[in-house]
């Protein structure tokens, strides 16, 4: 198996400073407060999540995202240089950089709010631009909903125009409907059950031109069915969570440095399921995101 992407893959996503509360009893109830026993701040954001997490995995990544111009934003700019992530792409602007508010029960569990922030500003008036110097070459685009709808669409534009894979993870779960025109271009599409809950079915999904759909379940494993073909389950590997809130994210980082690698999507699958698996071994999104090796040999066993 490749030890580095030689292909660039593209994350169009978000970028926040997460405030982490770790080891609640339980979730606060309307009008309740609780105590957490930790509290940090850590660098988060879906996007940023799953930029760094294909990083350390040897992929090659330019992110497309937006930074306020504050303190939090110079502690999110550090943490991603320090992964080797490509920010030429990532603006700083005049708002606040984005932030969440992370709560993780004693089982590894979370609940998340998140202000937007400098995210809501992530443009796709100047993707063709930002693309142009990779144009008639490989890529893969991930992109996620922590950005504006707008931008996710026509960076799926690109792709499709220079027949790039396209990956959208339609997290957070979308509240109205997602544009027709987008869902057409989406070559592979990863909701978790509520987000798949929230789109549709499988099959109504790719009745209007999604490609293949894979559905995370956590300790269920994940199921893959692609256009014309039977589906495929893929298992979860053995995991003792300790905190599940970047999963999802190491997951499609780990899928789109696969499918650069050109391993097939079930062989892609496989190795993004592993690279979840470990990623909840550690408290906050990025600290449990394993290198090349640790998947390498989880995968081995």
């Amino acid at each position: 198996m490749p030890s580095a992407s030689p292909t660039p893959v593209i994350v169009v996503g978000s970028v926040n400073m997460d405030l982490l509360f770790t080891g609640l009893a339980a979730f606060p109830k309307p009008g309740q407060t609780v105590t957490s026993e930790t509290f940090r701040i850590v660098p988060g954001g879906k996007g940023a999540n799953q930029a760094a997490a294909a990083a350390r995995l040897g992929g090659d990544v330019r992110f497309v995202a937006a930074i306020g111009t504050d303190e939090l934003g110079d502690q999110a700019w550090a943490a991603l240089d320090a992964e080797g992530v490509n920010l030429d792409s990532v603006a700083r602007v005049d708002a606040p950089t984005g932030v969440a508010a992370v709560v993780i029960d004693t089982s590894g569990e979370n609940s998340i709010i998140i202000n937007p922030g400098a995210n809501a500003l992530v443009s796709g008036a100047d993707a063709a631009a930002t693309a142009a110097p990779f144009a008639g070459k490989p890529a893969v685009v991930l992109a996620c909903l922590e950005v504006p709808v707008d931008t996710v669409t026509a960076w799926a534009r690109v792709a499709r125009s220079e027949g790039w894979t396209f990956i959208l993870n339609p997290a957070p779960a979308p509240a109205e409907a997602l544009p027709a025109e987008l869902l057409a271009l989406v070559d592979i599409l990863t909701p978790n059950d509520t987000e798949l809950e929230a789109l549709g079915s499988v099959e109504s999904l790719q009745a209007v031109g999604v490609g293949t759909v894979i559905v995370t379940r956590g300790g269920d494993g994940a199921d893959l069915v692609a256009p014309g073909e039977a589906p495929h389950h893929q298992d979860a590997f053995p995991a003792r969570p300790v905190d599940t809130t970047g999963a999802g994210d190491s997951f499609n980082g780990a899928l789109a440095v696969a499918l650069a690698e050109g391993q097939t999507v079930p062989d892609a699958l496989r190795f993004a399921a592993a690279t979840g698996a470990l990623s909840t071994r550690a408290i906050g999104a990025r600290d449990g995101l394993p290198t090349r090796a640790e998947v390498n040999d989880l995968l081995a066993v």
